[in-house]
């Protein structure tokens, strides 16, 4: 809720958040995990660095058979705070009006890369 324009909202009754309408994270049943909405490059990423807390997510359906989600987190796999933190600002910024980003960053209120 720290980043411009987020609404809290639900998903099939769970918690999701979005940005200008848009979903960028959401939980999944249990509360063990949450799904969150980066580019597939940084899912892939993830994904190769420590199977055991990120995993790829993708849904049937599209011209070729899978739509690529986002990303799968498990929250009891030792993955940070600063980690999910990271994470939900980039799904943020890859969800949100490009102006929106911009306004931010000229803010000066960015978190991610080096401080």
């Amino acid at each position: 809720m720290a980043l411009p324009e987020v609404e809290e909202t639900t998903h099939f009754r769970l918690p999701s958040f979005k940005v200008r309408g848009r979903p960028f994270v959401g939980m999944e049943k249990g509360d063990t995990t949450v799904i969150v909405a980066v580019a597939q490059a940084e899912a892939q990423a993830a994904a190769a660095e420590d199977a055991e807390v990120y995993q790829e997510v993708w849904r049937a359906g599209g011209p070729h058979g899978r739509i690529f989600v986002g990303l799968r987190v498990d929250l009891g796999g030792g993955v940070s705070a600063e980690r999910l933190r990271e994470l939900t600002e980039l799904t943020w910024r890859h969800k949100a009006p490009k102006r929106l980003v911009t306004a931010y960053d000229e803010h000066g209120e960015s978190h991610t890369g080096p401080e």
